[in-house]
């Protein structure tokens, strides 16, 4: 994965500034979340037209809209990075999203951290698979669990995709990976999610790629000018695919 695109955001906490760098794919395409809404906007439908080049002026207005609707709650949520891919594997289209967000580590301390999460995430989300992962960037807590959302009028910008609706209910995939942060104050979570079934394998792997390669450093160090993580964990990447099925 080397050469492909980084994330970076410094740690706003003053005592503890710290710098989150991951490796992205280059198939996934970064959705605008900062600046002002006439900057959103602008770089919304640049990333639209780019990423649908070949759909119709109408198909890409829904998807910006969509994608528009997303972006407050993004913001509130402490994101800060979103991606969004739409692919063609194996002659048909498959579309996937990664975000990373940040929010306060609350109700424990960071050595008790990743037994709490496991606990709290078990406990809240039953039908979830919830386990534990070493990563080169620390231990955290992977999570595994679909998503149902009722779609109203049976229809979505997803329409011309491998999508699967049941019952007027879209099914989306997700895998979380939450990594307390060694400022020991702050959560960050990286999540892939994707309604397309059978790509689960694709998508597992690429997420496994993103996660190996989390990189932590403050800012009193010297920085580091290429990535140091480049390869995918393969026990990381088996658990995930096993994981997905």
């Amino acid at each position: 994965m080397s050469g492909t695109p980084t994330a970076d955001r410094p740690d706003p906490a003053e005592d503890a500034p710290l710098q989150i760098r991951f490796i992205v794919p280059p198939a996934f395409h970064q959705v605008p979340v900062f600046g002002t809404e006439q900057q959103v906007a602008e770089e919304l439908w640049e990333m639209v037209c780019e990423v649908l080049a070949a759909r119709s002026e109408e198909d890409r207005a829904a998807w910006a809209m969509m994608l528009a609707g997303l972006i407050p709650s993004m913001a509130e949520a402490g994101v800060i990075h979103a991606g969004m891919c739409l692919v063609d594997v194996d002659g048909r289209p498959s579309m996937a999203t990664i975000t990373a967000s940040l929010c306060p580590l609350e109700g424990t301390d960071y050595p008790g951290a990743v037994d709490f999460l496991l606990t709290r995430l078990a406990l809240s989300r039953p039908e979830a698979e919830v386990t534990a992962v070493e990563l080169p960037a620390g231990r955290a807590v992977a999570v595994i669990d679909a998503v149902a959302t009722a779609v109203d009028d049976g229809s979505t910008p997803l329409d011309g995709l491998a999508v699967p609706l049941v019952d007027g209910v879209l099914t989306t995939s997700v895998i979380q990976v939450h990594l307390p942060l060694p400022n020991e104050s702050q959560l960050l979570s990286l999540e892939l999610s994707t309604p397309c079934p059978e790509d689960w394998v694709l998508y597992s792997e690429l997420f496994a790629d993103v996660v190996r390669s989390i990189h932590l450093e403050f800012a009193d160090l010297p920085t580091v000018s290429e990535p140091m993580y480049d390869t995918v964990d393969e026990e990381v990447a088996q658990r995930v695919k096993a994981a997905f099925g």
